[in-house]
């Protein structure tokens, strides 16, 4: 309750002076009772109480709640008029409030309110203040009859009011009409002034909540508009791209929040690999994975130098795979990294090289499948540099594997013909 807490502070202590009046217990909270409220004029407030409350109101000012709420208590406890006693409770009130003693807090509210005595405009600050009070208590059901009665009072309804009651819907699993509320309250604030940042957080939370994601799109990015650096709104901005199947949009804003140095952790940078390398922009995927590596932002374990390699590879940077793969080779358990860099020099005609690694890759071990592929390679590579008899008892290996049987046939066949 501690963020609800911060928001009844910021709202409830607006003027220690104001006065508040509701009697919750009336049943013809209607047309007709508002009119008789909104009539409502102050009451009379005798010399002596009068004095005594501005002295109270002086004391809060320095911070000496204990001072002022004994003057307080010694009207409340005495016999006054309704006014100036409803007066009194609701001073009274707002000393406990700002010295944190909201149960105290709301039980003088609810006095003020049972005196109904004071005029609208207190009336209705008053009504809201008791409502925030129940809200801190996990009085929800409550809180939100005494916001409802709130709403059928107010001649005007400002935005935090909705965004107030949208966060008791929230909290009594009611997110259709929490999230009716908050963007009610949103659509409220007209430029040039910006909704409050916790409102947006507020609205995204529950959008993600119902899928909704390309309405949460729009306004997290009216929070990356707001708070340029704050990480998470780039991140959940990004994420909501992507359940759009937005990929391209989705990498446009990681890159902004990269160019700003937001985004440095591990996972993170290879989020955005990721995306280059499913946007076909292995080139971009590699320059990133470099300048991570040399920044020191990604550890060079087998996996990264492993991806590395990927990218360089598919940008058909051959040379520059070696080195990344050679690491992520040795790093490794098994020895597929190694069958990689040898299909590589393959490629390049480097038969000699590749029949090493070929080696290297049977040492360290291999499974079944890619064992078969392995020996078969290697057995071309050595047709290549004519070492016919080596790699005719490495096809009579190959033909043992089912799926490579017919290559290993076609490959001896081909030797036979040379000789």
């Amino acid at each position: 309750m501690k963020k609800v807490k911060n928001i009844f502070l910021s709202l409830l202590i607006t003027s220690v002076t104001a006065q508040a009046s509701v009697n919750l217990n009336k049943s013809d909270v209607d047309g007709k009772y508002k009119q008789e409220l909104m009539n409502r004029r102050a009451g009379l407030t005798s010399k002596s109480v009068n004095k005594r409350i501005t002295r109270a109101n002086l004391l809060m000012a320095k911070s000496d709640y204990k001072k002022a709420v004994d003057i307080l208590k010694g009207i409340t406890e005495g016999k006054k008029r309704p006014f100036e006693m409803a007066k009194a409770w609701q001073t009274l009130a707002y000393a406990y409030a700002q010295n944190e003693q909201y149960p105290e807090a709301r039980n003088a509210f609810s006095k003020v309110l049972e005196i109904d005595a004071l005029p609208y405009g207190p009336t209705m600050q008053s009504l809201f203040a008791l409502a925030q009070l129940q809200m801190m208590d996990e009085k929800y059901d409550v809180a939100l009859t005494t916001i409802q009665k709130y709403f059928v009072l107010a001649q005007e309804i400002k935005p935090a009011v909705y965004v107030f009651r949208a966060s008791i819907f929230s909290e009594k699993g009611k997110k259709d009409l929490a999230l009716k509320d908050v963007l009610k309250a949103i659509d409220m604030i007209k430029a040039p002034e910006k909704p409050k940042e916790n409102w947006l957080v507020f609205a995204v939370s529950l959008l993600y909540s119902k899928d909704r994601f390309k309405e949460a799109s729009e306004y997290l990015y009216k929070l990356v508009e707001i708070n340029t650096g704050k990480k998470a709104y780039w991140s959940q901005l990004a994420g909501s791209l992507l359940n759009m199947d937005k990929e391209k949009h989705a990498l446009a804003v990681l890159e902004l929040a990269l160019m700003m140095d937001l985004l440095d952790q591990e996972g993170e940078i290879k989020n955005i690999v990721s995306l280059y390398i499913q946007n076909s922009m292995p080139f971009e995927a590699s320059e990133l994975m470099k300048l991570a590596f040399k920044k020191g932002k990604i550890k060079k374990d087998k996996k990264s130098l492993e991806l590395y390699a990927n990218t360089l590879v598919q940008a058909k940077e051959y040379d520059k795979a070696m080195a990344p793969l050679g690491e992520a080779a040795k790093l490794s358990n098994k020895g597929d990294l190694y069958a990689l860099q040898a299909r590589i020099y393959l490629e390049k005609e480097n038969f000699i090289k590749a029949i090493t690694l070929f080696d290297k890759a049977i040492g360290k071990g291999l499974g079944k499948k890619e064992l078969g592929q392995v020996y078969l390679e290697k057995a071309i590579s050595l047709i290549q540099i004519s070492k016919f008899e080596e790699a005719s008892k490495l096809l009579d290996q190959v033909s043992e594997f089912k799926e490579h049987k017919d290559s290993a046939l076609n490959w001896k066949n081909y030797i036979a013909s040379l000789r």
